[in-house]
């Protein structure tokens, strides 16, 4: 008698957890990550381009987001395609996301007039 009642207790404990979005989504993903969702906005000049290599080095302006002092550095572009128009020289402006934890890469970038 005691089997019968822990059996209805044991699948009521499992159908009473509740479903979550994270539970659902593909390893690693965690909806708690405020980076995966947020962007983050900085100002620079553009350094050099690796159209091919779709990577950019810029020298940036503080992000304040991302409590980056001012400093030089290499970025991944999203869409190489965004490279095209851009010369070393010119001044940017730019949106980073965090591609996978502690990588960011820049999702759009805009000469400045």
């Amino acid at each position: 008698m005691k089997h019968l009642i822990l059996i209805p207790l044991t699948l009521f404990a499992f159908t009473a957890i509740p479903a979550t979005a994270e539970m659902n989504m593909p390893m690693g993903m965690h909806m708690d990550s405020k980076a995966h969702a947020q962007s983050h906005e900085g100002l620079g000049k553009i350094n050099s381009i690796d159209a091919k290599a779709g990577k950019i080095n810029l020298s940036h302006e503080p992000i304040v987001s991302l409590d980056w002092p001012e400093m030089t550095m290499d970025f991944l572009v999203q869409d190489k395609a965004s490279l095209t128009n851009l010369k070393p020289g010119q001044k940017v402006t730019f949106k980073l996301i965090e591609g996978r934890p502690g990588k960011y890469v820049i999702s759009e970038i805009t000469a400045v007039k």
